[in-house]
């Protein structure tokens, strides 16, 4: 392979499909880093700049602005990103063909792998594989940046919270109501845990932050609703450092698997044979309704059959499960 000095990296656009492409960036910057690549640049928006130390890629570089790269990866499948890259002055431009931008990239792929019906990683892996790169392991490994831990445990004792008792929960999901488990269910659940000696920390948009009040309603022990309070280095920081993550299928559920936090989450609207979470410890729960998986947005279903199929009991008792190894602690009444 003839040497690259500056190779241009584009992740998708959201969260949870940038840790979806994880094993393909890393596998791609791997590649190139070993063959004398001298410089590589992350280029997407501004959140990425706080994700990237998380990516465990090969020294990159996050940058605003597309540099004139000698070689560069699209994952967005849009025609922008594509004519982005040509105005930039990119040399060798590497992407799925689609989007009437064939005729900008220099390798114009074929979409092998059906999102339908197959995980988005293996759809992301299959451009390096494309273009002969060897593929090792296909599961996302986040990495923690120096610190990230020891920031998140004080940030929990500013607000109160005893690190080795507190789980995160978001309940919320950009995509959609569709994707969310009922506020009342998670009240239930995180009730019980809290009474037992686990301390709740709400994670989110601002948006979220009234959602996450009720949630944690009633509970009289230490809590933290820091719902739209954080930015997204502390977020990660946070969850980097807490005990359990209980959330709906939504950017932080990849952050927290990846990052092998233990990882509750119900699915209804969504495919976890699609977009299921990567990490050691996770545990999706999926019990179908005959319309699962919509895909929607709004649950147009009376009911919420898919999320009413999933009762708090089945979430508290895989809570409960995957904090085994830490004996929760009884309240004193």
């Amino acid at each position: 392979m003839k040497t690259d000095k500056h190779l241009l990296l584009m992740p998708p656009n959201w969260i949870g499909d940038v840790i979806m492409a994880q094993p393909a960036l890393r596998t791609i910057s791997e590649y190139y880093a070993q063959h004398g690549t001298e410089k590589i640049t992350v280029c997407g928006r501004a959140w990425l700049k706080d994700l990237l130390p998380y990516l465990g890629l090969s020294n990159a570089q996050f940058q605003s602005s597309i540099p004139a790269a000698d070689t560069a990866f699209l994952f967005p499948n849009s025609f922008r990103s594509a004519w982005s890259c040509r105005q930039a002055g990119v040399k060798k431009i590497i992407g799925y063909r689609g989007q009437w931008r064939s005729l900008l990239l220099s390798r114009a792929l074929p979409q092998r792998v059906d999102t339908l019906h197959e995980h988005h990683r293996l759809f992301h892996l299959d451009i390096a594989r494309q273009m002969d790169i060897q593929i090792g392991d296909t599961e996302v490994k986040l990495s923690r940046p120096p610190n990230s831990k020891t920031m998140g445990q004080t940030l929990m004792q500013q607000h109160g919270l005893d690190p080795e008792r507190v789980i995160c929960i978001a309940p919320g999901a950009q995509f959609g109501a569709a994707k969310c488990y009922p506020p009342d269910g998670f009240q239930q659940v995180v009730k019980q845990l809290a009474d037992t000696g686990w301390q709740p920390l709400t994670l989110g948009m601002p948006e979220d932050h009234a959602i996450s009040q009720h949630i944690i309603a009633g509970i009289t022990s230490p809590h933290w609703n820091a719902a739209g309070s954080t930015n997204m280095t502390e977020a990660l920081q946070l969850i980097s450092s807490s005990q359990l993550m209980l959330c709906n299928d939504s950017g932080l559920m990849h952050v927290a698997a990846g990052l092998g936090i233990p990882t509750i989450t119900p699915f209804g609207a969504t495919d976890p044979a699609r977009t299921s979470p990567s990490g050691p410890r996770v545990n999706v729960l999926y019990q179908p309704a005959e319309c699962s998986p919509c895909l929607q947005r709004e649950c147009s279903v009376k009911g919420h059959p898919c999320m009413a199929n999933i009762s708090p009991a089945m979430i508290l008792d895989a809570c409960r499960s995957m904090l085994a190894s830490k004996p929760a602690l009884k309240t004193a009444i």
